[in-house]
């Protein structure tokens, strides 16, 4: 048994993060029913642009997986009608309007919770639903600009702004929502009776990622500094450095791990020499903290281009020593990911048409005795309306 079965979401958000939050659930077994708007439903289905992929855009088919699509006019009688008769029989609400959007269309917490006291009812937005900042717009790379996030990236304290290359504010933002939904159902399973309304958003899953940052200037006024491809320890053997073929990233941060790399480097001596080094950690398993500098670090590229990113790894890591090649993402999902214990599931049949299997990515976590399962395939726009309209008469 699936831990979520037997629970019922209505899903009211689109894009990324309020469906990457109602993913986390469905692949835990929720029965989620997204809401969609008439004509294109979802923005990410991209029906208007790409009508080849027939609704069912990868970065659609990724998050939305196993729903059901109803398509709901929220503005007429008749749609907030159903919405209401859908949510008397749900256990969990979503929604990632605007604030205030949602009390317009009449689905405000109180509105909701007074049909059904043991709704959970999650709101997701950028700034927070209070708030002077409460009404502004926001998007992932918009708000990574807003909390300092891009000022982290790169290593040159003058260079221009860099958003990190994937937008993990909106997958940052679904799994605190997702977590907050799931604290929620545990108060209601220990009969916690109290209306749940849970208020997530785009700033604070930003600051819980920087979360050692934040407190690191909160507790000492320092402000983080850009480390590019270094370690944040700052020890000169955790970089990301050229080798004969492309680069290879390492992680010696104890004086133990740096030694064992340098032995590996052929380079011994670099660990001992008090003009590269004119201080060390007391103990084997001290860090490096912040002894990094150039000089090292040129000593270390000239030693790392004397053989392939491949080799070093291997040796590194027989030498205890935590390192891999720089890989791309095809090369890893080819690669090393497929010789771990995965985080996917597969699909009854591929979204696109064609005899390959497809999958995509599950909740990121196993269980103890868990089974491959497979999901149901993602909802064409609407394909559930009569369906689930029907069952609520």
């Amino acid at each position: 048994m699936r831990p979520l079965e037997g629970i019922r979401v209505i899903d009211l958000t689109h894009v990324l993060a309020g469906p990457f939050a109602t993913h986390q659930l469905c692949m835990m077994g929720a029965d989620v029913i997204k809401i969609e708007r008439p004509g294109d439903g979802d923005q990410t289905r991209g029906l208007a642009l790409r009508p080849e992929l027939k609704g069912l855009a990868p970065g659609f088919v990724a998050i939305n997986s196993g729903k059901r699509s109803v398509v709901l006019d929220l503005k007429t009688e008749e749609g907030r009608a159903a919405i209401e008769k859908l949510v008397a029989t749900a256990d969990v609400f979503v929604e990632n309007f605007r604030p205030g959007k949602a009390a317009k269309l009449g689905l405000s917490p109180q509105r909701l919770q007074s049909l059904n006291p043991r709704l959970i009812y999650c709101s997701i937005s950028g700034w927070g639903q209070i708030g002077p900042n409460a009404a502004r717009p926001a998007y992932d790379h918009v708000i990574q600009a807003a909390t300092g996030m891009m000022s982290l990236q790169g290593d040159d304290p003058d260079a221009p702004p860099m958003k990190v290359g994937f937008p993990v504010i909106d997958i940052g933002t679904g799994m605190l929502a997702a977590e907050a939904i799931l604290a929620g159902l545990l108060r209601r399973a220990r009969g916690d009776t109290a209306p749940i309304v849970l208020d997530v958003s785009m700033v604070d899953a930003s600051a819980l990622l920087m979360g050692g940052m934040v407190a690191n200037y909160w507790l000492s006024g320092a402000a983080p500094r850009r480390v590019g491809n270094r370690g944040f320890v700052g020890s000169p053997g955790a970089d990301t450095f050229p080798t004969a073929d492309g680069w290879i990233s390492t992680a010696a941060n104890t004086l133990r791990q740096f030694q064992a790399m340098c032995r590996v480097l052929g380079r011994p001596e670099i660990v001992t020499d008090k003009t590269l080094l004119p201080r060390l950690p007391d103990t084997p398993d001290g860090f490096l903290s912040d002894l990094g500098n150039k000089a090292v670090r040129d000593q270390l590229v000239k030693a790392f281009a004397g053989d392939t990113s491949a080799a070093w790894e291997e040796k590194l890591t027989a030498a205890g020593v935590p390192a891999s090649k720089v890989h791309t993402v095809p090369s890893y999902l080819d690669g090393h990911y497929m010789q771990t214990g995965r985080a996917d599931c597969e699909l009854p049949a591929h979204p696109l048409g064609g005899d390959a299997p497809a999958r995509i990515l599950n909740e990121g976590f196993r269980w103890t005795g868990e089974v491959a399962f497979s999901i149901g395939r993602p909802p064409r726009l609407g394909e559930h309306t009569d369906e689930v309209l029907k069952q609520l008469g």
